[in-house]
């Protein structure tokens, strides 16, 4: 049963590095400047990620409950939060916006569904649930954050 979430843990640290609807208006960024602004943004994403990916292995090799994931939960969805706040607050090329508003859509989707994790009944279905769940919204993130990769004409991510 955890080790369904570990490889949720593993694969959240890829869709992170890779990953509400928001209006944006075109600023002056150009591809360039903008392609590096958004690779800084996503790896600090990486980084958060990485630190959820730790903690949450730990929480699996302690054998806690499945409450006691709430603290590094909490933490992971507050670093999606902010990085998604700096995304909408930035100026992107006009053909770059509507995806990175996909970008945005895609994070809140994986933080839906590691908010829940902490309120997860202890059952071989709902571990699955939310592993399935996860990995599609991941992936689903990858491949937004790979289409402002494309339009910023940076190298493309993969979900593995």
């Amino acid at each position: 049963m955890k080790k369904v979430f570990v490889a949720a843990a593993a694969a959240l640290s890829v869709a992170a590095a890779a990953t509400s609807t928001v209006v944006m208006s075109a600023g002056p960024a150009g591809a360039s400047s903008a392609g590096a602004q958004f690779t800084a943004d996503r790896a600090a994403l990486g980084t958060a990620s990485s630190a959820f990916d730790q903690a949450f292995a730990a929480w699996e090799r302690s054998g806690k409950s499945i409450a006691q994931t709430s603290s590094f939960a909490d933490v992971y969805v507050s670093a999606l939060e902010a990085q998604d706040h700096r995304l909408l607050n930035q100026s992107w090329p006009a053909g770059a916006i509507a995806d990175i508003d996909a970008v945005v859509r895609g994070d809140a989707a994986v933080q839906g569904v590691v908010s829940a994790l902490p309120d997860l009944a202890s059952s071989s279905s709902s571990n699955t649930d939310w592993f399935i769940a996860f990995n599609q919204d991941a992936a689903v993130g990858v491949a937004d954050a790979n289409i402002v990769r494309h339009d910023l004409g940076l190298p493309l991510a993969s979900y593995s």
